[in-house]
């Protein structure tokens, strides 16, 4: 089974972190599925089991559950795959005043 990266972008939270309020957030997770569209569908739930009831951010978040968007995803290689740092966090955003 290939592994693919998914980029995705996060909206209608609403979030402190580090004293700032947050709206959104960036993320990419690396996934091992059958196909591209499979990889994305399951890059998201990864993302949304941590904002969803009992997840690490639900409980901070007095927003919604956020609306995931594939920013881009693609093929990783074998190698990245297999042996190649995992990428997990989320990279936040201001909301606009």
């Amino acid at each position: 089974m290939p592994y693919f990266k998914v980029i995705l972008a996060g909206s209608g939270i609403n979030l402190i972190f580090e004293d700032v309020p947050v709206a959104g957030f960036f993320t990419t997770r690396l996934v091992r599925a059958d196909s591209l569209a499979s990889a994305e569908h399951l890059a998201k739930e990864l993302v949304l089991c941590e904002w969803r009831s009992g997840g690490a951010y639900a409980k901070d978040n007095q927003g919604s559950v956020p609306t995931l968007a594939v920013e881009q995803s693609f093929s990783a290689g074998w190698f990245a795959g297999t042996f190649g740092r995992k990428p997990f966090g989320y990279t936040f955003y201001r909301r606009e005043d």
